[in-house]
Formats: C-alpha cells, sequence, structure tokens
C-alpha cells in the first residue's frame, strides 16, 4: 500500500514540533508544518477508513489554525 500521505505527514508533523521547541524567530513557522501534517494525515485516514486518526487530525487542523492566525496576523 502507498503511505506517501503518511510519511509527508511524519516528516512535516517532526519538523513542526522541532520548529516550535526550539524556540527561536522562526519557530512560527512551526505551525505551517503541523498544518500540512494534519492535512496529510487526514488524507491517509480517509484512505484507509480510519474515523479516529481523520478526527484526531481535523481537530488539529482547527488549532493549527488559531497558531497560524496568532502568529501571522
Amino acid at each position: 500500500m502507498n503511505n506517501t500521505w503518511g510519511w509527508l505527514g511524519t516528516i512535516t508533523g517532526i519538523t513542526g514540533g522541532s520548529l516550535v521547541a526550539l524556540n527561536f524567530s522562526h519557530s512560527k513557522y512551526g505551525y505551517i508544518f503541523f498544518m500540512v501534517s494534519a492535512v496529510s494525515w487526514i488524507i491517509q485516514g480517509v484512505k484507509n477508513h480510519d474515523k479516529p486518526l481523520v478526527l484526531l487530525n481535523t481537530v488539529f487542523v482547527c488549532v493549527n489554525t488559531l497558531g497560524i492566525y496568532h502568529w501571522f496576523f
């Protein structure tokens, strides 16, 4: 089975977490990576009919939207 979306979600999630944890001037971009990660996992969850994964990452999209709004606007 092709797991490209899962790998994209994993890599961008790790990158986003690292950027936020480093707490430096570019840390706000971690939320962009988190958003890409969450959307990727939603796609992967839909493909695999994994409703808990879709729900969790839908909530993460909402949280990341707040983070992006707070840090960029």
